[in-house]
């Protein structure tokens, strides 16, 4: 390994936990309505493992998205120009994640992405299984490449659009062209992405899908992060009204909450009639498309994991007694 190397890596250490942090720190400051006091007292009473917990949840998807891109674009550099790949990052990173990593990555995408995602996600594992058969099988062009180069991946693609069939029609006649591309492109085009492409094209085709992807993901991460709710919302039955905002925190005399406003309000648990829970995770469907029954928008994980029947929405909580 060359010395530049190492200390290019090296100034890279010390900021692998920046990213979370700053992602935090700004969370806090958004749901401040950019107000320092108010963040303060965020910094005071929020809980750090309820934020890392928030963050973890919300981004969860992000692990396997950067991993399996890195390893697809990495091994399609490696096939098709091997004298560039000696030479690149991309490929270097990608030759260091292991198989069963991959493995991992793709159960977690499985549960974790959504059902318009997952034929992206089928075209990026057949990819991968195709590229490194065709890699570690040399010259020799045998049984094993045909099969994971060619059949398998027109068999997926035969069973994916079987299974999506309904599902691409309906995108298309309810005008939603991202879901429609979505959920017809990626089996097309999987037999084509699991050999070789030109030499004279293989740095282009993979370099610049990486450093697209490099520039958008901490952006993509910090918005979706920023929408992602760390406190819970209640309304306050009070002897002066209803109050309906996140609870910062509980004592044994006074209840602190944030309104939809952005104004804290300091209330003494004498003046509480009554508080209710009110569930915000439940947010109407942007898309009608469904494929069986399985909307577009739902992940495996909502199917498995278990959830609590939808109950009827409390009028308190929409700031009605």
């Amino acid at each position: 390994m060359a010395v530049g190397e190492v200390g290019d890596r090296q100034w890279l250490l010390p900021l692998l936990p920046t990213f979370p942090i700053v992602l935090l720190v700004l969370r806090l400051w958004y749901l401040s309505r950019q107000n320092v006091q108010t963040m303060l007292l965020f910094v005071q009473y929020v809980s750090p493992l309820g934020l890392l917990s928030t963050l973890v949840i919300a981004l969860l998807w992000v692990f396997p998205a950067l991993l399996l891109l890195t390893r697809v674009l990495g091994a399609l550099l490696e096939l098709s120009d091997p004298a560039a790949a000696a030479t690149s990052r991309l490929a270097a990173a990608a030759r260091r994640i292991p198989d069963w990593v991959v493995v991992v990555a793709l159960v977690i995408g499985a549960l974790t992405w959504q059902l318009r995602f997952l034929p992206l996600l089928v075209m990026v594992a057949l990819s991968i299984l195709g590229l490194v058969v065709r890699q570690r099988a040399g010259a020799a062009a045998g049984p094993s490449v045909a099969a994971t180069g060619v059949v398998l991946p027109f068999a997926a693609a035969v069973l994916l659009y079987a299974f999506l069939g309904p599902a691409i029609v309906t995108a298309l006649r309810e005008g939603e062209p991202v879901t429609f591309v979505l959920l017809a492109l990626p089996p097309l085009v999987t037999p084509l992405l699991t050999g070789p492409v030109p030499a004279w094209a293989a740095r282009p085709v993979t370099h610049w899908p990486a450093v697209v992807a490099a520039f958008a993901a901490p952006f993509l991460v910090g918005v979706v992060f920023l929408r992602a709710p760390i406190l819970p919302t209640v309304a306050v039955d009070t002897d002066d009204g209803l109050l309906v905002g996140s609870v910062i925190t509980v004592d044994d005399r006074m209840t602190t909450l944030l309104d939809a406003g952005g104004t804290v309000r300091f209330v003494l648990n004498e003046q509480i009639q009554a508080k209710v829970l009110c569930d915000t995770s439940e947010r109407p469907p942007a898309s009608r498309v469904d494929a069986h029954g399985w909307s577009v928008e739902q992940t495996a994980l909502t199917w498995i994991a278990p959830t609590r029947r939808p109950t009827p929405v409390d009028p308190r909580c929409e700031g009605r007694r």
